[in-house]
């Protein structure tokens, strides 16, 4: 896929936890993921190609809001503060795609607050998102002017308060983070150019609950995520190195698919689990909410017993409804897409669906678990 400037790629971590089928057991620089482009066909419809992405060729070479150094001439980047943002953040996906400590999802903590952090993420990936031209989110240049202009409209004293912060905050002025604001802001590039990079620098700062100057992407989390009093956890019944016929889930620049009128937002973790945030008016995050897991095959789970954890069994078709879900917005916001599975794959899933039926089919309700209510 040609790479177009400050077009911002999904990390190799995320894109990893879709990986294709045929190389989910090769080694990581050897895997590759199924990057679904949309476009329109002649009669106006979507026309969506199939398009095999190495994993290893994203990220590499990124030069997302690239600057050049005013001293030296050189051309820098942000992507160092980016990778060491989503490296973190990997970490906690990779407890809840390969651990399963859903249970965690309750903890609202100031030192452990993961649904907080996640929110933060899909945030991050919605700013940087408004940068890819494959983004087809409504008002999406508006957006950005709305985020950046205020910044631009006072550019000069951002840029001063930037290099005055070994005078004015020495112990700020020490950290990597900062420093690469002070060289955005000394950098000879053009105003707008070093407006977008402080910006993202800022929301990186803002998520990450350090002192910054613009704390937009905070309040976008807080806005957006707002009134989570529960949270819902779909597992497709299948193993994150599966290569079975199964539902799987998609991803897209975005991350995130808020629904406004279903009060509810899904997020897609890996080909096998999604996350939906159940939402209800007010401000905040509700403490202690109620996590619920829908899987076709709960045994092969391996949660801890928690009061705040209910496990459901579903069908297959309950899974599907949720992944038809997630894959229509994704198709609708963005012009890529990304899965583990060919679309001819999806053919051969839905005829072992109508040769199976109570296999796909049952149970027409998801059923409180057994195994794991009785225990509890």
């Amino acid at each position: 896929m040609a790479y177009t400037r400050n077009q911002h790629v999904l990390s190799q971590w995320v894109l990893r936890n879709f990986r294709s089928d045929d190389t989910a057991l090769r080694p990581k620089d050897k895997q590759r993921v199924w990057c679904h482009v949309v476009v329109p066909s002649a009669e106006g419809e979507n026309d969506i190609k199939d398009i095999p992405l190495p994993i290893s060729s994203v990220a590499i070479c990124k030069d997302c809001f690239r600057l050049k150094d005013r001293d030296t001439g050189e051309f820098f980047d942000i992507e160092h503060e980016l990778s060491e943002y989503e490296q973190d953040m990997s970490v906690l996906v990779r407890e809840l795609v390969q651990h399963h400590q859903f249970a965690r999802l309750a903890n609202c903590h100031i030192h452990d607050f993961p649904v907080e952090k996640l929110s933060s993420f899909a945030v991050l990936q919605m700013i940087l998102n408004l940068n890819n031209p494959q983004s087809r989110f409504p008002d999406k240049d508006k957006l950005k002017a709305t985020l950046i202009t205020p910044l631009l409209n006072n550019i000069d004293e951002h840029i001063s308060a930037a290099l005055s912060l070994p005078v004015t905050q020495p112990a700020l002025a020490s950290e990597p983070i900062y420093q690469k604001l002070m060289r955005i802001a000394g950098s000879s590039s053009e105003v707008e150019e070093k407006a977008h990079a402080m910006f993202v620098v800022y929301s990186l700062l803002a998520l990450q609950k350090k002192p910054t100057p613009v704390g937009t992407a905070a309040y976008l989390r807080d806005e957006i995520f707002s009134g989570i009093y529960g949270i819902d956890v779909f597992h497709t019944g299948h193993e994150l190195n599966s290569t079975e016929p199964r539902p799987v889930f998609t991803v897209s620049p975005n991350v995130f698919c808020p629904l406004i009128d279903e009060k509810v937002i899904y997020l897609p973790l890996s080909h096998n689990f999604a996350l939906r945030f159940n939402q209800r008016p007010g401000k905040g995050f509700y403490s202690d909410p109620i996590i619920r897991i829908f899987s076709p095959a709960p045994q092969v789970l391996c949660c801890e017993n928690h009061s705040q954890v209910r496990i459901y069994q579903c069908s297959y078709d309950y899974i599907d409804q949720v992944m038809s879900t997630i894959d229509m917005f994704n198709v609708g916001f963005s012009n890529i897409i990304y899965s583990s599975w060919q679309l001819s794959d999806v053919e051969n899933y839905l005829r072992l669906q109508d040769e199976h039926p109570d296999t796909y089919y049952l149970p027409e309700r998801p059923v409180r678990w057994a195994a794991v209510a009785d225990k509890s």
